[in-house]
C-alpha cells in the first residue's frame, strides 16, 4: 500500500490523493488547482497518473478545489464509481456544470487574445457535456453507512462540518493480512 499526494500537498487547492491498495487504485478527491491562469491550466489539464487506471474514487465534498477536475478525470478515461455523500451528489450536479461554463468562457477569453497574436486556440479543460457525463459515475452514500469501494477496503463517511454534505472518510483496509485504518478529513469545520 502506498499513497501519492498529487495535489494540495504544498498548496491549498487541487486536492488529489491516490492510494494503491492490493493492486488497485483509489483516488480521494479530484480538485482543480487554482492559481495563475497558465500554471493552473497546465496543472489541471494532465494528471500525474493514468485516469483509466483508477478503479474508484471517494469525494470529500463539492468545493471545486476538491471536485472540480472530476469531469476531466472521466474525459481522460476514468470508468469507476465516485462515492460521496448524497448532498454532495446534488451540489456537484450544479457546481461542475458551472465550473465547465467558467472553463469555456475562460478559453474564449484566452482565444480572443491568442487570435490577435496569430497563436492557435486552446480548448477548455472540459465542457458542460463532460460535466454531465461525469455525474453518471456518482453514487450517494449516507453518513455512517459502510461501503466497499474496492475489495478489501471498507469505507465510511462522517459529517466533517465544513459545508453541506462534506465528509471525513474512514478507510479500513485489509492489506497483506493486516488491518489498517486510514482517516482522510478533506476540509474539516468552517
Amino acid at each position: 500500500m502506498d499513497i501519492q499526494f498529487c495535489g494540495a500537498a504544498r498548496s491549498v487547492t487541487g486536492s488529489q490523493h491516490l492510494i494503491r491498495i492490493n493492486g488497485q487504485k483509489l483516488l480521494l478527491d479530484c480538485g482543480l488547482f487554482q492559481g495563475r491562469r497558465q500554471e493552473a491550466f497546465e496543472r489541471n489539464r494532465t494528471f500525474p497518473f493514468d485516469p483509466a487506471s483508477v478503479d474508484a474514487m471517494i469525494l470529500s465534498h463539492a468545493h471545486i478545489d476538491h471536485s472540480g477536475n472530476i469531469p476531466n478525470l472521466v474525459k481522460q478515461g476514468f470508468k469507476g464509481t465516485i462515492y460521496c455523500s448524497e448532498p454532495t451528489v446534488d451540489l456537484c450536479s450544479v457546481m461542475l456544470q458551472d465550473s465547465a461554463f467558467i472553463q469555456m468562457r475562460d478559453a474564449e477569453h484566452v482565444n480572443y487574445k491568442r487570435e490577435k497574436k496569430d497563436e492557435p486556440p486552446i480548448e477548455p479543460i472540459y465542457d458542460i457535456e463532460d460535466a454531465q457525463q461525469a455525474m453518471r459515475h456518482f453514487l450517494g452514500i449516507g453518513y455512517g453507512q459502510a461501503f466497499e469501494p474496492l475489495p478489501g477496503v471498507r469505507a465510511t463517511l462522517y459529517n466533517a462540518g465544513h459545508m453541506f454534505g462534506s465528509a471525513m472518510i474512514l478507510l479500513e483496509i485489509t492489506h497483506n493480512g493486516r488491518k489498517v485504518r486510514f482517516g482522510f478529513t478533506g476540509d474539516l469545520g468552517r
